[in-house]
């Protein structure tokens, strides 16, 4: 059986306010996703929750704020940061925020290493419905970030 996650929208909250004022240096702005976000993401990072539990943690976002989250990460200067660069800050921005997701979750659960696309694409996950989105905003760029839950199999 995989639980309902006793996760909610405050605690994604908290964890967003942690990492970004203790990875990106700045206290973020947090609202709820406004619509289901579009596929206009230039990159997207997801990683994978597995164990009593499944789901992803999916963070979208353009090339700027991609770029001033390579510069706060890799201490690059954001307008010079390249794809390699975004992936890399990107890739390791969702490990984070799913490693703080998963200490919440039911045991054992584990992690997938982060995927990473950098580029515009029509990204699916099939057998997932959303738990939480939010809206971050840095730098007066939208970066949205989603807790899909993942359908258990049929017995």
């Amino acid at each position: 059986m995989d639980p309902e996650p006793s996760l909610s929208e405050d605690d994604v909250r908290g964890i967003v306010w942690q990492v970004w004022t203790a990875y990106l240096n700045c206290a973020p702005e947090v609202t709820p996703a406004p619509e289901p976000p579009a596929d206009t993401a230039d990159v997207t990072a997801s990683i994978g929750l597995a164990g009593a539990w499944n789901g992803l943690a999916v963070l979208r976002c353009g090339l700027p704020v991609a770029g001033v989250v390579a510069g706060a990460m890799l201490d690059v200067d954001p307008a010079n940061a390249n794809a390699d660069d975004c992936a890399d800050a990107l890739g390791e921005l969702v490990n984070i925020l799913a490693g703080n997701v998963k200490s919440l979750l039911p045991k054992p659960s584990h992690l997938s290493l982060p995927q990473v696309v950098v580029g515009r694409a029509k990204i699916v996950w099939p057998g997932t419905t959303p738990l939480h989105t939010l809206q971050v905003t840095l730098n007066t760029e939208p970066m949205l970030l989603t807790i899909l839950h993942g359908q258990p199999k049929p017995a």
